[in-house]
C-alpha cells in the first residue's frame, strides 16, 4: 500500500516567510559593513584600507588618522544612529496613525526643532552654543503641541492626530520662513543646515543624543509586541488587554525622542522615515518584533550611502544629504505610483 504524504502549504508558506526574512537581515547587515567602509573612506581625502589599520590597530598618528577620527568616525556614527533613528520614528507613526505615508514631519518635530535652530542663528546668536539642547527641546514643544490638540476634543484619532500635525507642521514652517526672509543675515550655514547635513556634526553632538537614541530603540523593541497586536485593529486590541491610549501616548514619546534628538544636530533630512518602512513592509509585514530592527539597519544603509553619494555629485564639494534623500524618495515614489499602489 503506498501512502501520500501531503504538505500543509501553510508550514511551506511560513519557511519561506523565515527563510526571506532571514536572507533581508543578513544581505542588510552585510551592506552594511561594506558602506561603512565607503562612508569613511570617500571624501576630498581619500582613506586608504592601510590608514584604517594605521588608526585601529598600530594606533599611529598621522594626517589621515587625524582626518578619522575627528571627521569622519562622528560623521559615521551620526549617520548610522540618524538613519536608524529617522527610519523607526516613520515605522513608529505609520503603526500609530495606520497612515502608509505619515512620517516624522507630519508629527511637528521636524518643523519644532528646524524653527528653533533658526531663531537662535537668527535672533539670538548668543545661544547658538546650546544649538543642540534647545532644538530638542523645540522638537518636544512641536510632538506635545500636536499631542495635545489632537487629544483636546472628544479623545483622540489617527486622523485628528494627522491633521493637528500638519497644522503645527505648516505653522512652524511658516514661522521659520518668515524669520529667514526678513532676516538679512540669514547664513548659508543655516541653509545648508535646514535641508539636513552630516557635515558638520562633532563628538561631543553624537555623544549628547547617543544615550537618548539608544534608550529610545530599546523602547521600541519593547513595544513591538504590542504595535503588532495593534495592526488587528484598535477594538480587537482593546478585547486582547491592550491600553490602546498608553500605547500611543508611549508611542508618541519615542518618536518625539528619535526624531527631535536627529534633527537636532543633522536637521530636518527627508524622506528616510517615509521610504524604509515601506521597504521593510515589502519583507515584513505585520511582525513589530521583526521590522523594528531590521528598519534601524536599512535605515543606517541609506543615509550612510546617502551621505556617500553627497559627496561625490560636486566632487571635491559637499552637497547636504538631504538633497540626496529627498531624490531618493521621490525616485521610489515615483516607481511604486507607476507599478500600482498596492504595495503600500
Amino acid at each position: 500500500m503506498i501512502k501520500s504524504h501531503s504538505v500543509n502549504p501553510t508550514k511551506s508558506n511560513e519557511k519561506k516567510a523565515q527563510k526571506r526574512t532571514a536572507l533581508t537581515f543578513i544581505v542588510s547587515v552585510c551592506a552594511l559593513f561594506v558602506i561603512i567602509y565607503f562612508n569613511l573612506s570617500v571624501g576630498a581625502s581619500h582613506i586608504t584600507f592601510q590608514d584604517f589599520i594605521d588608526y585601529s590597530v598600530k594606533h599611529i598618528d598621522t594626517k589621515q588618522t587625524f582626518l578619522i577620527h575627528n571627521v569622519r568616525m562622528p560623521r559615521m556614527f551620526a549617520g548610522l544612529l540618524i538613519g536608524a533613528a529617522l527610519s523607526v520614528s516613520g515605522l513608529l507613526m505609520q503603526a500609530m496613525t495606520r497612515n502608509p505615508l505619515a512620517s516624522p514631519q507630519i508629527f511637528g518635530v521636524n518643523s519644532g526643532a528646524s524653527f528653533v535652530i533658526v531663531f537662535i542663528s537668527m535672533i539670538v546668536p548668543a545661544l547658538t552654543a546650546y544649538s543642540t539642547i534647545l532644538a530638542f527641546i523645540g522638537a518636544f514643544i512641536g510632538g506635545l503641541t500636536v499631542y495635545t490638540l489632537s487629544g483636546s476634543t472628544k479623545g483622540m484619532t489617527p486622523i485628528k492626530l494627522a491633521l493637528a500635525g500638519m497644522a503645527i507642521h505648516l505653522f512652524f514652517s511658516s514661522m521659520t520662513q518668515g524669520i529667514i526672509l526678513l532676516n538679512e543675515d540669514a547664513t548659508s550655514t543655516v541653509m545648508f543646515w535646514l535641508v539636513g547635513s552630516l557635515s558638520s556634526i562633532q563628538w561631543p553632538q553624537v555623544i549628547g543624543v547617543f544615550p537618548w537614541l539608544v534608550m529610545a530603540f530599546i523602547g521600541a523593541i519593547f513595544i513591538s509586541k504590542q504595535l503588532t497586536i495593534m495592526e488587528l485593529g484598535e477594538d480587537l486590541a482593546t478585547s486582547l488587554g491592550q491600553n490602546v491610549k498608553v500605547v500611543r501616548v508611549t508611542v508618541g514619546l519615542l518618536v518625539i525622542i528619535l526624531a527631535g534628538a536627529s534633527v537636532s544636530i543633522a536637521g530636518p533630512i527627508g524622506f528616510v522615515g517615509l521610504i524604509v518602512p515601506h521597504i521593510v513592509k515589502h519583507y515584513i509585514r505585520t511582525d513589530y518584533r521583526l521590522m523594528v530592527p531590521l528598519t534601524m539597519i536599512i535605515g543606517a544603509d541609506l543615509l550612510l550611502l546617502s551621505d556617500v553619494l553627497s559627496r561625490l555629485i560636486a566632487f571635491p564639494f559637499e552637497s547636504p544629504v538631504g538633497i540626496v534623500t529627498s531624490f531618493v524618495g521621490a525616485v521610489y515614489f515615483l516607481f511604486i505610483t507607476v507599478r500600482g499602489v498596492d504595495r503600500l
